[in-house]
């Protein structure tokens, strides 16, 4: 059986291999070097969207493969950089003074713009959210439109656009992933009887999840859960359904209008109120 060619591939000539080729290194290992590097980003890549959970894996994984690529670009070149004028015999010691007292100027008045990216970086290699998800950032709630290194972009439900600086990002809610516990609460006047009440909350969610339009949706069917609250005026029933995180709302809704229709034909006037 013969063995499986595990030498590079042939490449086109890159930044990488016309940086070492210029510094004369040979052809060959030239291509082995950019081989490698690219071969390593793509695994990294492809590790980062195996563990994912969203569909836009891939895509996120190819944007921190072009921002890596892009810092070790920046990497190599400011050395080779440095590197070419020691060669020339160019003293670098006032140069490097100079930059360090510039950089520290520049870096002191701009921290918040630092603290942003380093934010933003982070926030891309973590996945925590991409475009497309439903946020809710401190008071601000929104779908990510855009995300870049320095700042979020937000469009709420009204249709405002948030721009959230990713270093002010401190905790976050991803309303879009995984699985919601939805309650919905049913409020009732206090003399009605509770039996009645459980009952239609019971049938209304029965309903719910017999419709083909929610039944496959349903990672846990609707489960009541009694009367969580009464006083003087009202007693209040709480039901309990896990969804897609995606489909909450519509079936929350869907379950709310269905108990209502119950608790009216049994002659009971219900509100509601609900919550994640």
């Amino acid at each position: 059986m013969p063995l499986a060619d595990t030498s590079p591939p042939p490449l086109e000539s890159g930044w990488i291999y016309d940086l070492l080729r210029w510094a004369g290194v040979s052809a060959a290992t030239a291509h082995h070097v950019q081989w490698a590097i690219n071969h390593w980003f793509g695994a990294a890549a492809k590790r980062a969207a195996g563990r994912a959970d969203s569909p836009r894996a891939v895509t996120r994984a190819s944007t921190i493969t072009a921002l890596l690529s892009s810092v070790w670009r920046v990497v190599v070149v400011t050395v080779a950089f440095f590197v070419v004028l020691g060669t020339l015999g160019i003293d670098l010691t006032p140069l490097l003074a100079s930059a360090t007292v510039i950089g520290a100027t520049i870096g002191f008045g701009a921290q918040s713009v630092v603290r942003d990216v380093l934010a933003g970086f982070l926030l891309m290699m973590e996945g925590q959210y991409d475009i497309g998800d439903l946020l809710v950032i401190g008071d601000t709630t929104g779908t990510v439109e855009d995300l870049s290194l320095r700042v979020t972009r937000l469009r709420g439900a009204d249709g405002s656009m948030w721009f959230v600086p990713n270093g002010e990002i401190r905790k976050l809610s991803n309303r879009t992933r995984g699985w919601a516990q939805v309650f919905v609460d049913v409020v009732v006047p206090a003399p009605t009887d509770v039996d009645l009440v459980l009952d239609a909350a019971r049938r209304g969610g029965e309903e719910v999840a017999a419709d083909p339009a929610f039944a496959t949706e349903l990672i846990h069917g609707p489960e009541v859960l009694g009367i969580v609250a009464a006083d003087a005026e009202t007693l209040t029933a709480r039901v309990a359904v896990r969804v897609p995180n995606t489909r909450r709302d519509a079936i929350d809704r869907a379950l709310r209008a269905t108990i209502s229709r119950c608790l009216r034909e049994e002659g009971v006037f219900a509100g509601g109120d609900g919550e994640d």
